[in-house]
Formats: structure tokens, sequence, C-alpha cells
């Protein structure tokens, strides 16, 4: 793929997903969602299942050991698809009252996270 589609096919996901003040707010917050993911990964009542789900999506992330880039679809897009699962694991295990403490406390506690 050329370095023009590329941008092109970037510049059609930033519109789809609300255009460059969307993309701007999500960057702004990213700095409170690890915090809220580190705030998490300590709180003892997140269970340890959960915890270790996410750690060893993002231990795989960074390691060495991968599926092929060669293989069509699947090499390009593994760790990406991991980490996206592992989140929705993790998310979903975590307790609500858990997950809204936490999100009042790095100041998310209006914005939605899936």
């Amino acid at each position: 793929m050329s370095m023009i589609n590329r941008f092109w096919a970037i510049g059609k996901q930033i519109r789809r997903q609300g255009g460059l003040k969307a993309t701007a707010k999500m960057a702004q917050s990213a700095p409170k969602y690890l915090a809220l993911y580190r705030c998490l990964l300590a709180d003892p009542r997140v269970p340890a299942s959960a915890k270790a789900v996410l750690l060893g999506a993002a231990g795989f992330a960074v390691s060495p050991l991968n599926i092929p880039n060669y293989i069509p679809v699947i090499g390009a897009i593994d760790d990406i698809a991991i980490i996206i699962l592992a989140n929705g694991y993790f998310v979903k295990h975590v307790p609500a009252h858990v997950m809204a403490e936490h999100r009042s406390a790095v100041g998310l506690a209006g914005e939605t996270l899936s």
C-alpha cells in the first residue's frame, strides 16, 4: 500500500470517529486512561485473572514472539486484536463500583470506556 493510500485510510478513519476534534480529545484523555489502568492494576479488588490477561496481552504485544507479518491480514493485526480482546475481558471483569471509583479519581467520570 502506498504512503498516500495509508494517509487516506487514516483520514477516513479519523472522520468516521468524529473528526480531528474527537481525535484530539482522545489524545488529551490518554494520560488519564493510563492512570486509570495503573490504579485498576494496583487495586486488590480487581480479579487476578483479569489483571493476568491484560498484562499477558501487553507482554505478547511487545515480545519478539509474533505471528509473521507475511501471513495476510492476521500477521498485521494480531497484536492489536489481542490487546482489544484482552481489554474487553479486563473491563468486563472489573467490578462496576471499583471502575466508577477509579474513573472519578482520575477525572474520567463523564466519559465512556468500552
